[in-house]
């Protein structure tokens, strides 16, 4: 039970009760038992003492694992510094990757930008891509005959928001 007491916070609160000094409440206190210091103070230092302990648990351990590995594996013999290093198996990690990406852009931009045979029994070679550009603007790309507006002749429907698509659109052929 709560300990009854005049005022907890040791100041006087200004209330009079018919100007007979400071109020009264018997009722209202504070609980004496909230915080125990000793346990609290305990609890930190058994934390402290089993962090130290595991600290040097796990030195302890490293060290001993250090000296087992020591005593199981010979030191490098010499035949194995004499031994000529292995590649590892494919796939490897690039050496050098910029210079790998700017060696292979500039071959990209030689076959753009060069005349060469690409099966020279056929007779088939490859142009600049600029002239490849320019001649495909002048001759137009092939055209294939569409039947699709063969029934509307030569319209198709192409959807609409107003007529629920069914608005027709003259093909170009």
């Amino acid at each position: 039970m709560a300990n009854p007491t005049n005022n907890p916070h040791g100041h006087d609160t200004g209330a009079h009760e018919h100007g007979h000094g400071p109020e009264e409440n018997p009722q209202v206190s504070w609980e004496r038992k909230d915080v125990d210091i000793v346990q609290i103070t305990g609890f930190g230092i058994g934390l402290l003492v089993a962090f130290l302990v595991s600290v040097f648990a796990m030195w302890g351990l490293f060290e001993y694992f250090k000296v087992r590995e020591n005593n199981l594996e010979p030191a490098n013999q010499p035949s194995m510094m004499t031994q000529k290093q292995l590649l590892p198996p494919e796939p490897r990690l690039q050496a050098e990757p910029v210079l790998e990406l700017n060696k292979m852009r500039a071959n990209e931009d030689m076959l753009l930008n060069s005349y060469g045979w690409v099966d020279s029994a056929k007779g088939t070679v490859h142009i600049p891509i600029d002239q490849a550009i320019d001649m495909v603007a002048q001759k137009g790309l092939p055209v294939k005959v569409s039947q699709a507006g063969a029934d509307h002749d030569g319209y198709r429907t192409i959807p609409s928001d107003a007529s629920g698509g069914r608005t027709l659109e003259k093909i170009a052929q």
